[in-house]
C-alpha cells in the first residue's frame, strides 16, 4: 500500500491519519483528493488543496505552473513551427527532430525526420521550437562534473527554448547557447544554470 508519512506536528490536520498497522501518521491528502478530481469534482478538490498543510499546497503550486508553462510552450509550437524547422523532442532517444508536417491540435501525430534520417510520428504537445537567434552565451562546465552534467544542462536548455553547441575543452566542456535576445540568454545563464532557479515565468 502506497502513503505518505506525516511530519505534521498539528493533531487537527483534517488529513493526519493514524495507521495502526503501520503505528506511525499518514497523511491521507491525495487518496481525497485524487478521488474528487477523478469524480470530476474539481471544486471539491479545490476545497480540500485549501486545507491541506503548506507542504501539499506549495507542490500543488509547482505542478500547476508546470502544466501551464507545458501549455505555452506547445500554443507556440502549433502557431510559430514551420516544415523543415528543428525542434526539440521530450520523448528519448531523439532529442531534435525535423518537422515535416503541421500538426493541428497538441494530440495530433506529426511526421518528423530523425538525426538518423528515419521518419518517426510524435504527438505535438512533445515538440518545442528550438530558437534560431543568434544571441549568445556561455557556460563552463568543469571536467569533474563529466559529460553526464553536459548532457542534462544540454536538455535544460533545449527544453527552454535556446539553441546549443558544445566545444571540448581541456579541463571541461564549453556550452554555448543561443536565444533571441541577449537579455533572455543573460538570464537564462545567470538564474537557470548558474543559480538552479526555475526562470519560467521571465522567458
Amino acid at each position: 500500500m502506497k502513503y505518505s508519512i506525516c511530519h505534521q506536528q498539528k493533531e487537527k490536520c483534517p488529513f493526519r491519519v493514524f495507521d495502526v498497522q503501520l503505528d506511525i501518521f499518514i497523511c491521507n491528502f491525495y487518496k481525497e483528493y485524487s478521488s474528487m478530481l477523478n469524480d470530476g469534482n474539481s471544486f471539491g478538490a479545490e476545497l480540500l488543496l485549501n486545507r491541506a498543510c503548506e507542504k501539499y499546497q506549495n507542490e500543488e503550486k509547482r505542478l500547476k505552473f508546470i502544466r501551464e508553462i507545458a501549455h505555452k510552450k506547445t500554443q507556440d509550437f502549433l502557431t510559430n513551427a514551420q516544415i523543415g524547422d528543428v525542434v526539440f523532442c521530450r520523448i528519448a532517444p531523439f532529442h531534435e527532430v525535423k518537422l515535416l508536417e503541421r500538426p493541428l491540435n497538441v494530440s495530433k501525430f506529426v511526421s518528423c525526420e530523425a538525426p538518423n534520417g528515419k521518419v518517426i510520428r510524435r504527438q505535438a504537445c512533445h515538440l518545442y521550437r528550438i530558437s534560431k537567434g543568434n544571441y549568445s552565451g556561455e557556460y563552463f562546465i568543469k571536467e569533474t562534473e563529466n559529460e553526464k552534467k553536459l548532457r542534462e544542462l544540454e536538455y535544460k536548455v533545449k527544453y527552454y527554448g535556446f539553441r546549443t553547441k558544445v566545444e571540448k575543452k581541456k579541463n571541461g566542456f564549453l556550452l554555448k547557447i543561443y536565444g533571441d535576445s541577449q537579455q533572455e540568454v543573460d538570464d537564462f545563464i545567470t538564474l537557470s544554470l548558474e543559480q538552479d532557479f526555475d526562470i519560467s515565468p521571465y522567458i
